[in-house]
């Protein structure tokens, strides 16, 4: 009976630690500050349910491309399938460079050329996400390719020592540093969600929330 409970037990942690690594890799946190961002730009629910399958895809996509240490790896169907009933739902000409965009972002660990524009790649991507909204401007949108492209940055500052010792050539390597403050990509992104919630005149409880999603949700990606 004891080792009964004793092997239920390490299952149900096996189970847990499983379940807490995928949920980890889909980063609510950033998922929070996206939907500010929709909400900022006018979109409706058809345009957040087309962005979030768009958004999950890539992360999965992303996740299968790497194969980081510490993370469980995912089927091709896993980011596959989200990509396909986007493209079903809204077939427009933007996800063919949404897609382009996510191939050379997925491909920065590869040569040190991607790994330098990573960031240029990271924002325009986002950016050709928000552009499947009808009538954005563009002013929006090299808005959000800029900001995102700083923000991407600031996790490569924050992966600096890691991505050295993997021997990823991003910016923050190239230039030398091998540091790793963990406070700068956080910082930046209550930055981005704040910059949302003014932009787009959004109820300050709607920031709130997703300021609580990033805090609670932040630790969970394996690093």
């Amino acid at each position: 009976m004891i080792t009964r409970r004793l092997d239920n037990y390490a299952y149900s942690k096996i189970r847990t630690h499983t379940l807490v690594n995928y949920i980890g890799q889909l980063r609510a946190y950033s998922y929070a500050d996206l939907v500010l961002l929709v909400l900022a730009c006018g979109g409706n629910t058809g345009d957040l349910v087309v962005i979030s399958l768009l958004w999950f895809g890539f992360l999965i996509f992303l996740e299968w491309c790497h194969r980081d240490a510490g993370r469980l790896t995912w089927p091709w169907m896993a980011w596959a399938a989200p990509w396909i009933i986007a493209i079903c739902l809204r077939p427009v000409s933007n996800l063919v460079v949404f897609g382009v965009l996510a191939g050379i972002y997925a491909c920065k660990k590869r040569t040190r050329i991607l790994g330098a524009v990573a960031p240029l790649a990271n924002g325009a991507m986002k950016a050709a996400l928000i552009s499947t909204i009808p009538s954005v401007p563009s002013s929006t949108l090299v808005l959000v390719s800029g900001v995102m492209a700083i923000r991407n940055l600031t996790g490569d500052i924050r992966d600096a020592g890691k991505d050295a010792r993997e021997n990823v050539h991003t910016i923050p390597v190239l230039a030398g540093y091998r540091g790793s403050p963990t406070w700068i990509y956080p910082a930046c992104l209550v930055s981005t969600s704040v910059l949302w919630t003014v932009k787009g005149h959004l109820p300050w409880w709607a920031l709130t929330a997703a300021l609580a999603v990033e805090l609670t949700t932040y630790q969970l990606t394996p690093r």
